[in-house]
């Protein structure tokens, strides 16, 4: 399987990065650190799972850059660029907030993944928190990759 981590937080995609590759040895792993860049890499690599992050930057930051406009949003951009090329890779959102602002209102984790799975059906997964300070996201993000891993298993087995 080929996942795709999609972060611009180092500390943050080298502890998913580091922790796939011990939960996961033979998966395939890619990263990208923008809106552009995930999108670019999805088109031209094909993962079937991506771990994104909601806020990203437009363009990958570079020494003494900003990667063009911050999004807080930015990974709801890359949903709508997945559907307009036809890919519908798993995707779960790996995010530090426990909720975004939109439109002047607060949307918690549980909100947010609501609405992202109305838009974008099977192809949206959940919402997973990540902390630092905790294992946690560790479990969630297993029990979700774990499950994919034996559908696609049973599939393959057809």
């Amino acid at each position: 399987m080929k996942v795709l981590i999609a972060d611009d937080e180092q500390p943050k995609l080298a502890s998913i990065v580091d922790w796939l590759s011990i939960f996961a040895p033979n998966v395939e792993i890619l990263t990208s650190r923008s809106v552009r860049s995930t999108i670019q890499i999805a088109i031209s690599r094909r993962p079937e799972l991506i771990l994104l992050d909601m806020s990203l930057p437009t363009f990958d930051i570079a020494q003494g850059e900003t990667g063009g406009r911050p999004q807080g949003f930015g990974g709801a951009e890359v949903l709508r660029h997945l559907e307009f090329h036809e890919l519908l890779p798993k995707v779960i959102v790996i995010t530090q907030y426990e909720g975004f602002e939109s439109k002047g209102k607060h949307v918690g984790l549980r909100e947010l993944g609501e609405e992202l799975r109305g838009l974008h059906g099977d192809s949206f997964v959940d919402c997973v928190y990540f902390s630092a300070v905790s294992d946690e996201w560790k479990l969630q993000l297993g029990e979700f990759i774990s499950k994919m891993m034996d559908e696609k298993d049973a599939d393959s087995a057809d």
